[in-house]
């Protein structure tokens, strides 16, 4: 009968043992996950750089961008602002590893935001003058070697004002590089 006592004794023991261990592991699971998580300073910087939008300037549709650097009356270097649309049509916008990704003109009809010209049957004639590549550069001029998505916390079809300068690639694209971007929610 000792035996019997001193082994239920034990029981009960390592149950309560369990139960203060199954409350304490509960206890830092719930405590923990924020805790170890750190955000790379260089991030933040280079985040806290671009995230902001004058209101100085009016914005331009981006047709209206490429028109007026065709023509000279725009020069290359004169900054300009636009509402855009992180949208690439029936390709992925951003560019995997690089501050870049592709944007759609956002003013759309009457300034109807939610119009998207890639399925927009008068706007998809032409909807390569209503896109641009923005690029977001480091001091040395040269395209920052982050995730746009990671940098800026940015998504398919966020809606964006962006500021900066224009000029065309190779293949008739306009290239934006970004001064400051404000992220419309």
């Amino acid at each position: 009968m000792t035996n019997l006592t001193s082994d239920f004794k034990t029981l009960r023991h390592s149950r309560r043992l369990m139960t203060y261990s199954f409350v304490a592991m509960l206890v830092l699971l719930l405590v923990m996950p924020g805790c170890g998580e750190t955000i790379d300073p260089e991030l933040v910087a280079v985040r806290n750089r671009f995230l902001n939008v004058s209101t100085e300037t009016k914005e331009t549709p981006v047709s209206e961008i490429r028109a007026s650097l065709k023509s000279g009356e725009l020069k290359p270097g004169t900054p300009f602002k636009v509402r855009v649309r992180i949208n690439a049509g029936e390709f992925p916008p951003f560019v995997n590893g690089s501050a870049k990704f592709f944007v759609t003109d956002a003013t759309g009809h009457d300034g109807d935001e939610s119009h998207d010209p890639h399925e927009c049957p008068f706007c998809r004639r032409d909807v390569k003058s209503m896109m641009a590549l923005v690029e977001f550069h480091d001091e040395a001029g040269k395209t920052i070697s982050m995730d746009a998505r990671e940098l800026f916390e940015v998504k398919d079809f966020e809606l964006l004002v962006i500021e900066g300068t224009g000029q065309f690639d190779s293949e008739d694209v306009l290239l934006m590089t970004a001064s400051s971007m404000s992220i419309v929610r």
